[in-house]
């Protein structure tokens, strides 16, 4: 075995390990970028999940869920498609964890007694809408009534004058 065959030997399996190498250095930028967007994105989904409690009633673990939902959806949007959904959901937890007290103070959550009364003000809203509906087709039945009778009147006078 010559220097020249040892040489072509080494090139050969620097080339062969290129791809392997390079695979694998793909995998740790791509996980280091995992990493790094991971946290901004459960803070946004958190804050959104926050606003969204604003105007619907959101418990506790629904609103996790939708903030874990909206981490994989935007996940998916840059290209993760496999995440691992503990990570996500971690990362959820530890960004609400950090953020509570000031988004309950800018996002006041509506209560479920909040939610139960303004049913009932809507229920009594359409309540009272159909009693003024039923009120004023009464009326208007009543009117039109009216108007026959008069007109009747208006006919029999002519018909008896006419005679």
């Amino acid at each position: 075995m010559d220097v020249q065959n040892i040489s072509d030997l080494v090139i050969a399996m620097a080339v062969a390990s290129v791809p392997a190498i390079g695979a694998y250095v793909v995998k740790i930028l791509k996980a280091n970028k995992f990493i790094a967007i991971l946290g901004p994105l459960a803070h946004d989904a958190v804050v959104a999940a926050q606003k969204l409690g604003v105007v619907s009633y959101l418990e506790g673990e629904a609103k996790k869920s939708k903030a874990v939902e909206f981490v994989v959806s935007a996940l998916a949007k840059l290209g993760f498609k496999k995440a691992d959904l503990t990570t996500i959901q971690n990362a959820v937890e530890d960004e609400y964890s950090k953020a509570i007290a000031s988004l309950d103070v800018t996002y006041p959550q509506v209560t479920k007694e909040q939610v139960e009364a303004d049913q009932e003000a809507a229920k009594a809203k359409a309540q009272a809408d159909q009693k003024a509906a039923d009120e004023k087709a009464k009326a208007d039945a009543l009117a039109a009534a009216q108007k026959a009778v008069t007109d009747a009147q208006a006919h029999l006078q002519e018909l008896q004058v006419a005679k």
